[in-house]
């Protein structure tokens, strides 16, 4: 009796400890979508003024007129329930995969980390000092497709979802997707189901009117940028004096394996 109360115990000590350690591997994910947020009144703070104009004129240029408004010219109710729940999917997708890895792969987990950070300290200056209105905003006549995930979420916490929308520059969520492609090959390595992802997370954000084709591609290649440097950077010297207390860990996991 008294040995299985002292096992029950241990065992819900270490739930509890790796519970608590998770909490803490996902607090930079979230500390970073605070920063997001708090862009947006240091943006109005700072500035006042919102930009839009150029990103206009480029895709004007380069197609005659505005993305958002030709892709509104051919919507269907199919589209707008496949776009809105690829959009709605961000960064709910992105926090389980790091939390997988955080179990999974202590290693994969700390390049993970350092490339999002890198990529969160980049875009959240850019979001403060020259905030860009999204397409719904810019543009007169266009309007974002109804979104039934986020109408759920409000529905079930009973208040509005009211992300940043002066966010556009650069689109975090193809960063973001970039980012999972690039783990997500180095985790499994196959590189089509991250290009696949990519590639609905851009669509999707141009079809439902939040992003330029400008915060596309800059958002690809920060995502791109990001992954490289924190791979290199969290696999250097460095990286692993920061990460150093999970060494012991890794390499006994490793040669549990073995």
């Amino acid at each position: 009796m008294g040995r299985d109360v002292a096992g029950a115990t241990c065992a819900y000590r270490q739930r509890s400890s790796e519970a608590l350690r998770l909490l803490l591997d996902m607090m930079p994910f979230l500390a970073a979508y605070a920063g997001y947020e708090l862009a947006r009144g240091v943006a109005l703070a700072l500035r006042g003024v919102i930009v839009y104009e150029p990103l206009l004129r480029l895709e004007t240029t380069l197609f005659g007129k505005p993305l958002a408004l030709l892709l509104s010219m051919h919507r269907s109710i199919l589209l707008d329930v496949i776009t809105g729940i690829i959009y709605a999917l961000h960064p709910l997708y992105f926090l389980a995969f790091a939390a997988y890895t955080a179990v999974k792969d202590r290693h994969l987990f700390r390049r993970l980390t350092t490339s999002f950070v890198i990529a969160s300290i980049a875009a959240i200056p850019v979001y403060a000092l020259w905030p860009t209105a999204p397409p719904w905003i810019a543009i007169p006549g266009v309007s974002r497709p109804p979104n039934l995930l986020v109408e759920l979420a409000e529905l079930i916490l009973g208040s509005h979802i009211d992300p940043n929308p002066f966010a556009a520059m650069p689109s975090m969520h193809v960063c973001i997707a970039v980012i999972f492609a690039y783990y997500y090959w180095r985790l499994r390595g196959k590189k089509l189901i991250g290009i696949l992802w990519v590639g609905l997370m851009a669509f999707s954000t141009l079809y439902t009117a939040n992003h330029y084709l400008a915060d596309v591609l800059a958002g690809a290649l920060l995502g791109l940028v990001a992954s490289i440097a924190g791979w290199r950077l969290a696999g250097s010297g460095l990286g692993r004096s920061c990460y150093g207390k999970y060494e012991p860990e890794r390499r006994a996991i490793k040669q549990a394996k073995v």
